[in-house]
């Protein structure tokens, strides 16, 4: 969010020129930004200069991976436990004249049938929830 003033890109980190120019047009503002005409604009920056895009469907992953289970995360990082400081709850009286009362303590639940590819479930379609 602050890439103006965070985005660095260290010398002892070997990256081409074309990756830089590619990351500083994702990052700029949405009016200027890569893409804004279309993803064949992405696809004709020089950083994807000799990618096949035709077939690129047909070639094997660079790194292949196994996945063992839906909830495998072994092809991640282990990253160390860190002490960031956790927000101070805060002790103020909420606004309930701000218009978004009404969403205090709402919680988003994942229901499954909803997020499943294909025809929607019977009881779905008479409203019968």
């Amino acid at each position: 969010m602050n890439w103006k003033e965070t985005l660095v890109f260290p010398p002892e980190v070997p990256i081409s020129e074309k990756a830089k120019d590619l990351i500083l047009r994702f990052c700029i503002d949405s009016e200027n930004r890569i893409g804004n005409s279309g993803v064949e604009e992405i696809k004709g920056h020089p950083f994807f200069e000799g990618v096949d895009w035709e077939h690129i469907r047909e070639r094997p992953a660079a790194i292949p991976i196994e996945i063992k289970s839906i909830d495998d995360t072994s092809n991640f990082d282990d990253f160390p436990e860190s002490d960031i400081l956790q927000p101070v709850p805060n002790t103020i009286e909420p606004d309930y004249k701000s218009k978004d009362w009404v969403f205090l303590n709402y919680t988003y639940k994942r229901f499954e049938g909803l997020t499943q590819r294909g025809s929607i479930p019977t009881y779905m379609k008479a409203g019968k929830l």
